[in-house]
């Protein structure tokens, strides 16, 4: 049977999901109107139209993906720094190759 602490828990809980849920809907929108606004300040010129090509999508890709890795050694409390650089340096390879094709891909 839950006690009182369970069920505070829980509603706890709850409104931090749906906080965090309405804060990335709201960021979502935030940045889709941002887009919409920035093209539209533009004129009628598409920027993505020119397109990126491999060695711009590399260093783009190289800056968020350090960037990434490194809040994600910050965040882990010193463990990811020292005692799992292999599981680190292969995270940051994993995602530089991924943010690299996708971003050339899509840009």
């Amino acid at each position: 049977m839950a006690g009182e602490g369970d069920r505070q828990d829980r509603k706890e809980a709850t409104r931090l999901f749906v906080a965090a849920a309405v804060a990335l809907i709201l960021l979502v929108l935030m940045g889709f109107a941002g887009l919409t606004y920035f093209t539209g300040m533009m004129g009628e010129a598409d920027p993505f139209s020119a397109g990126l090509g491999l060695k711009n999508a590399a260093l783009i890709s190289f800056a968020v993906s350090f960037a990434a890795i490194l809040v994600m050694a910050v965040v882990s409390g010193g463990d990811a720094i020292f005692g799992e650089l292999p599981f680190t340096i292969a995270g940051f390879l994993i995602f530089f190759v991924i943010f690299w094709l996708m971003i050339a891909w899509i840009f």
